[in-house]
């Protein structure tokens, strides 16, 4: 008899929380490069590397650590990029680091509250953008 063993990926939550991560700054960033912003390199080299947890999808473990290894250097990216608007990554870094943790099957109270806060961060920043 043949058992065959279901592989378990990362939840849509948190592959979902890092995509939060990787567009939500993008859409203010590329809407820049109408007025004249030229860090067009920085940006996608930003984006590059947030989007690495992504390439982890099949691999719950590794994708926890790896969301959490990018946040750390983002974090730090943001504020010392912040006069060329690298300061819109903040909300990116946080949103790794619940993604990390936003899996409803071991811990499914607070991955909802997770999952939740990632969302609101997406939308505050991109209501604060199309407000000006």
């Amino acid at each position: 008899m043949q058992t065959t063993v279901a592989r378990e990926g990362v939840h849509p939550w948190q592959f979902g929380l890092v995509l939060l991560a990787v567009i939500t700054p993008l859409i203010p960033l590329l809407s820049w490069t109408d007025e004249g912003y030229v860090g067009l390199f920085p940006v996608l080299a930003t984006v590059g590397l947030t989007a690495v947890p992504l390439l982890l999808h099949a691999r719950p473990q590794a994708f926890g650590r790896c969301a959490g290894l990018v946040a750390a250097p983002l974090l730090v990216w943001s504020f010392v990029g912040a006069m060329i608007g690298m300061f819109l990554f903040l909300p990116s870094a946080l949103q790794l680091l619940l993604a990390a943790g936003a899996d409803p099957r071991r811990r499914p109270t607070a991955a909802g509250a997770m999952a939740g806060a990632g969302l609101a961060l997406s939308a505050v920043v991109l209501a604060r953008f199309w407000s000006e």
